[in-house]
């Protein structure tokens, strides 16, 4: 018999969820990324037998692969091809299979995306390179539909087995960026960008030796394991309601690894989404009163401890000035703090997103394509589907994509998706939506799927599906009376919450 808190996820799933994954991982270095074919008997495995969270996973993997560091996953043409062939096939049956379904309404406020997505399909035909624009454009809604489809297949799967293998899934993929990046701390040649990756990636040299985890780069370590750190702290205030040790050792690990980075964004994401997630559990309805009123206090101690910790131990102030300056301890505190100094490393990108603008205000010059892009020539199928893009903030990039229109309603669906995730009780998937725009205030990511966008596209999503998940199993459990958060005594029955082998599916 297991315990409460383990009945919430699959000890058994998760390691040989990382076993698979660490075995992909090695047949790609083996093969020089040709391995990774056998993705495919992964996802029709997850499609012969209707198990959705065997396709999710292999639909997770293949965004976490496309991002892993190319020492321990090394990726070819092959690897292109045959990852956006993955996301094809999932996407075509997924939605065909859903066609006609009701999706969960904790989903549908994000195809408020689509009227933005349409107005860049008809602006793009006169913008710097319409042929990437719609390349980029397909492989976006590929990549969001495949997910979608997979989470409207949770709707009629109010079984708890499914929320709990869903979680596994989440776990899976938060065990490998977060501990696994920590286990390459004392590798730096493995760990650490170098000056020859830095110059084929097209960074700065400032990205050398900046450390980059399990990830190809130090601008997607951030952003990964800030978002999934955030889904996993909501996960444990709204769902699981208890502490637990795993959840526990991810959440403490993450700062380590933001320090690590030496990254503003990742500090500034992860704070922000720990912050947001807070909030939203201090303002939220339904949760009982006793845990609230636990896990608020421990929040709030640890908050307080830390906070002593940074401002009354002597030259801590001087190293987190160092930190947010990016410079030396001994600079720091001669250094004068200004909106300026702080943006600088990124005021390039954004005066030449802004000259972007300039030239066309009204309409925008193309979607996911920059004034470098104007003059291509493109002679291969591999310049298409790989063409590279590095902008600033999403506020300068969405405005020289998609110009004052475009900016607009890009601004609208943000505006309208917050409200509804947050009352349908979608508290995973708003604040994983809040920590991927904050990200996005670094590095512009949002639609770059060939990126680090794929994998925090696939994390908003899993926190989406259990958000579903929940919100049917509460309803369930105040239907049969029974008291939110009751631990479950076995797991012989469908769910840990019905007692007498009662069934937990909904009409």
């Amino acid at each position: 018999m297991t315990t409460a808190t383990d009945q919430f996820y699959s000890k058994t799933g998760l390691i040989w969820g990382l076993l698979g994954l660490l075995a992909m991982c090695g047949l790609m270095k083996a093969t020089s990324g040709a391995g990774f074919l056998v993705i495919f008997a992964v996802v029709f495995a997850g499609f012969s037998k209707n198990r959705i969270p065997v396709l999710l996973f292999a639909l997770v993997a293949t965004a976490t692969l496309t991002v892993t560091n190319p020492f321990l996953a090394p990726k070819g043409f092959v690897f292109t091809v045959a990852a956006r062939l993955v996301y094809i096939i999932a996407a075509g049956v997924m939605i065909l299979q859903v066609v006609g379904r009701k999706a969960p309404k904790q989903l549908t406020p994000l195809l408020g995306l689509m009227p933005y997505l349409a107005y860049q399909a008809m602006t793009s035909s006169v913008g710097y390179q319409p042929i990437i624009s719609y390349l980029k454009m397909v492989l976006f809604l590929l990549v969001f539909f495949a997910f979608y489809g997979v989470a409207s297949a949770a709707r009629g799967r109010e079984d708890f087995r499914f929320e709990r293998a869903v979680r596994t899934v989440l776990l899976i993929f938060a065990c490998y960026f977060i501990f696994g990046s920590l286990a390459l701390i004392p590798f730096p040649g493995i760990g650490k960008m170098g000056a020859a990756a830095a110059l084929e990636q097209g960074l700065t040299v400032e990205s050398v030796g900046l450390f980059m985890g399990v990830t190809f780069q130090p601008q997607t370590l951030g952003p990964a394991i800030s978002v999934v750190s955030t889904v996993l702290l909501a996960d444990l205030l709204f769902s699981l309601r208890r502490w637990n040790y795993l959840y526990l050792a991810l959440l403490l690990a993450t700062p380590v690894l933001v320090y690590y980075t030496s990254s503003r964004t990742a500090m500034g994401t992860w704070l922000a989404g720990m912050c947001f997630t807070v909030f939203v559990f201090m303002c939220s309805h339904g949760v009982g009163s006793r845990w609230k009123g636990r896990a608020l206090g421990a929040i709030t101690l640890v908050g307080m401890l830390t906070g002593i910790a940074l401002f009354a131990t002597p030259g801590v102030q001087d190293k987190v000035l160092g930190f947010v300056l990016k410079t030396s301890e001994e600079k720091a505190s001669e250094e004068e703090f200004s909106f300026e100094r702080f943006t600088y490393s990124r005021q390039g990108l954004m005066d030449s997103s802004m000259a972007g603008f300039e030239e066309s205000p009204a309409i925008g010059n193309g979607f996911q394509v920059s004034s470098l892009m104007a003059d291509m020539d493109i002679r291969s199928w591999k310049q298409l589907l790989s063409a590279p893009m590095e902008k600033g903030v999403w506020i300068t990039a969405v405005l020289e994509e998609g110009g004052i229109f475009g900016f607009l309603l890009f601004c609208g669906f943000l505006l309208i998706a917050f409200p509804l995730l947050l009352s349908r009780q979608a508290y995973l998937g708003a604040c994983a939506l809040f920590v991927f725009i904050v990200s996005n205030l670094g590095e512009f990511t949002f639609f770059s799927t060939s990126g680090g966008g794929g994998f925090l596209w696939a994390v908003t999503f899993m926190g989406l599906t259990l958000d579903a998940q929940r919100v049917a199993r509460l309803r369930y459990q105040n239907a049969m009376g029974f008291r939110a958060g009751q631990p479950p005594q076995s797991f012989t029955y469908p769910t840990p919450y019905a007692p007498n082998g009662a069934q937990a599916y909904l009409p």
